[in-house]
């Protein structure tokens, strides 16, 4: 039995649901400081003057940040525990937040997104502690369904509060509400918030040695990144994309930017209910097969089947995590199952959150935007050939 099972305080999901909310909110407010850039980037890149590349190369130091924040999340819960450590996360990423805007060169804002990054990263580890502390285990599903809300909700958020920003404001001040508002619900949580109020666990290098040996804990990293980067690539690059090569405003791209994610929000029941009637297995294969058809579709359509793509792929893409996510409790025991979410997490972060918005970029620089989302949704659909190697079947 794991220390969160023991956890007095757990209790029925009704019961718990305003203390799962505040550390959902916290989740909200530190993904939304990180995808916020990405409707945000044509005023960024004109004020300091990048090129699509430079962009890229901004979400690959957010997600080298984020790496680094992963690997450090258990040294710092060790020492704090896990509920002054999601505080905490909260603070720093508000801070950085503030500093962002600060930023009077590309070389500036680089650094500073790095360590927005790396504040980031040591939430996710103590907020799933602190969550699944907060509720019994028989309502876990619910409390995490609830948690994982979050990043779905930011995506839908992120375009909208940069045009309301942008229309009163400019970029600069976006950054700044927002790591206001992170600070002080990071303060509040720290006096008033509950869960994970006990220290985390560094993995021995013994134990991670024998998880990365494994030759499914590799497949896991390529499916994760390939889910995360097909979730978060197009999105991050959709409104140069959209902007630069379709001809589309810069309000009517984050507006479809925001449309594209609301149906993305309901697909991981979906997704669930498909792994559990299939298998692990076929449910990541049809993720595939569909998340790179809808690829090449997007960087073959224009006009309004173009806006149709956009607005499929996401919904494509977020079939994948469930069966991901089933597979990788298949595989490895309850003792092994978080240091393998901890090792997986950061090569996920560098992958999918930054080498593929970095390669969109590049080949936005060269003119081939289209190209870009061509060889991505081959790279996806080339990956089901892997599957056969993969545990399958029902949980």
């Amino acid at each position: 039995m794991s220390r969160t099972d023991r956890t007095p305080a757990s209790a029925p999901f009704a019961t718990a649901l305003p203390a799962v909310m505040l550390v959902a909110a916290i989740f909200f407010l530190n993904f939304i400081s990180r995808v916020i850039l990405a409707p945000l980037m044509p005023v960024v890149q004109a004020d300091l003057g990048f090129t699509h590349a430079g962009a890229g190369y901004l979400f690959l130091s957010i997600a080298l940040g984020n790496g680094t924040g992963l690997l450090l999340s258990g040294f710092v819960s060790r020492a704090w525990n896990h509920r002054r450590t999601v505080g905490l996360s909260a603070i720093a990423v508000g801070g950085l937040a503030l500093i962002t805007p600060l930023a009077d060169s590309y070389q500036t804002l680089i650094a500073a997104v790095f360590g927005l990054g790396v504040g980031a990263g040591l939430y996710l580890p103590s907020g799933i502690a602190a969550i699944t502390s907060l509720v019994r285990k028989e309502d876990w599903g619910k409390a995490l369904a609830v948690h994982e809300l979050a990043p779905n909700l930011s995506f839908v958020s992120a375009p909208l509060l940069a045009e309301a920003a942008l229309f009163f404001f400019d970029w600069r001040t976006a950054l700044t509400l927002i790591g206001g508002v992170q600070i002080c619900l990071g303060l509040w949580f720290l006096k008033a918030g509950r869960g994970g109020d006990f220290p985390g666990l560094v993995p021995t290098p013994a134990m991670a040695a024998r998880i990365v040996r494994r030759p499914v804990f590799w497949l896991l990293v390529l499916f994760f990144s390939l889910a995360i980067g097909a979730n978060v690539g197009p999105y991050s690059m959709l409104p140069l994309y959209l902007v630069d090569a379709h001809g589309f405003s810069r309000p009517e791209a984050n507006q479809l930017l925001s449309y594209s994610r609301i149906a993305a929000c309901f697909v991981p029941f979906a997704a669930g209910w498909i792994t559990d009637k299939w298998g692990a297995r076929l449910a990541i294969l049809l993720g595939l097969c569909l998340t790179g058809a809808s690829l090449v579709a997007l960087g073959l359509a224009s006009g309004r089947f173009l806006v149709a793509m956009a607005l499929v792929e996401p919904v494509c893409s977020v079939i994948l995590f469930a069966p991901a996510f089933t597979m990788l409790s298949m595989s490895f025991d309850p003792a092994e199952r978080s240091v393998a979410v901890a090792l997986i997490g950061p090569c996920n972060a560098v992958l999918g959150m930054g080498l593929v918005p970095t390669f969109l970029g590049l080949m936005g620089d060269a003119g081939r935007f289209d190209t870009g989302f061509l060889v991505l949704g081959a790279v996806m659909a080339s990956a089901a050939l892997l599957l056969p190697l993969a545990p399958g079947g029902k949980a």
